[in-house]
């Protein structure tokens, strides 16, 4: 692109050089940055750089072309999509697949399949709202303490994160939006021992009950949790890698989100290893 053509790289650099002098000298009185200076350090870096730069969305189409698999991982989450999530409190782009898409310049005809990662129970980081949130000795049961690298602490702030029980209402509208064909589990392990468990399958709102959101997460933080109790266990799941593996309980408990959630459940995490894993199907 732009990058690659030196001149025109010099060019935009100077401009932006030159509003950032503007703020300097009137607002800071600062003296005033070398823009020659600068734009020839931001053209080293584009010579340095330029042997890897390619037209990926070509690279990624011809992969597919040629029967290979193209697997695109997300980060963050489909709550905090600019278009989509807990406006204001959202990110800057769209964490969701079809984000995926335009990000990688590759049209919806060639997906496969759409797997949707959640936590067991629920997290947030900031504000925003979360109707099921927890606090006192459960919710530093979810969270931990902040000692391990798995605990519920923000990774660059150390802040502890908003807990709560899974809400299947949110997770319901997150299957939706992105299409999710199975689910994969994770921090299982986390709910051992907490008895009984509490799953939000509703919400309630001036005499109604809403299974699905009715206008999207608009006025999210006014609506109240119906939740339902399921049984919990005490046995250790940490070493189980089939089914066969998980007590009934826990069975009983990712049953229970396949049913509400219509989707699958391909993948169960149980630790903070790798091959902490069960896989079914």
């Amino acid at each position: 692109g732009e990058m690659l053509d030196e001149e025109a790289l010099a060019d935009r650099v100077k401009e932006h050089v030159k509003f950032t002098n503007q703020r300097l000298t009137s607002l800071y009185g600062a003296a005033p940055l070398d823009d020659d200076q600068i734009a020839a350090q931001f053209v080293e870096y584009a010579r340095q750089l330029g042997p890897y730069v390619a037209d990926t969305s070509g690279i990624i189409n011809q992969a597919l072309r040629e029967g290979k698999y193209v697997l695109a991982e997300g980060a963050q989450g489909t709550l905090l999509d600019l278009d989509y999530g807990t406006y204001p409190f959202v990110t800057s782009s769209y964490p969701t697949a079809q984000g995926a898409l335009v990000g990688l310049g590759v049209g919806p005809a060639h997906v496969g399949e759409v797997i949707g990662v959640t936590k067991v129970f629920q997290t947030r980081v900031g504000e925003g709202a979360l109707p099921t949130e927890l606090d006192g000795e459960t919710a530093e049961r979810l969270r931990g303490t902040g000692e391990n690298p798995w605990d519920e602490f923000g990774t660059t702030t150390g802040r502890p994160r908003r807990v709560g029980w899974l809400d299947l209402v949110l997770l319901r509208y997150a299957v939706r939006l992105n299409g999710m064909t199975r689910l994969a589990l994770t921090k299982l392990d986390i709910l051992t021992g907490l008895d009984p468990l509490h799953v939000c399958v509703a919400y309630r709102r001036g005499g109604e009950t809403f299974s699905e959101l009715p206008l999207g997460l608009q006025g999210l933080e006014d609506f109240e949790p119906v939740f339902e109790e399921l049984p919990g266990w005490d046995t250790d799941v940490q070493e189980a890698r089939a089914w066969d593996d998980l007590p009934p309980q826990a069975q009983g408990y990712i049953g229970f989100i396949e049913e509400q959630s219509g989707v699958p459940v391909g993948w169960i995490s149980v630790g903070a290893e790798r091959e902490q894993m069960v896989a079914r199907g």
